[in-house]
């Protein structure tokens, strides 16, 4: 991934040194963070399953999307859809 945005305009180390520069994160940790939001929108409007969810957001398998989810969270995605559904 880093490699494709660096390739467009930057090196990598300079890709690094902005984002950090300007969003205090790694891409990889903007990337994570942005698929987690995506995941909390699908949660609150949707009524697709927690595992698909994970699977459609790039997160991977559903333990490992309930463990990220919880660190961003501080609830799990059954939680948190319970809480913010419409």
């Amino acid at each position: 991934m880093i490699s494709e945005l660096a390739a467009a305009y930057l090196s990598e180390r300079e890709c690094f040194r902005v984002f950090q520069d300007c969003l205090h994160m790694t891409p990889v940790e903007y990337l994570k963070s942005y698929r987690l939001q995506i995941a909390c929108q699908m949660l609150a409007k949707g009524n697709e399953p927690v595992t698909v969810i994970g699977s459609a957001c790039g997160l991977g398998s559903s333990s490992y999307f309930g463990k990220v989810f919880r660190a961003y969270t501080h609830c799990t995605p059954t939680e948190y859809r319970k809480k913010w559904k419409d």
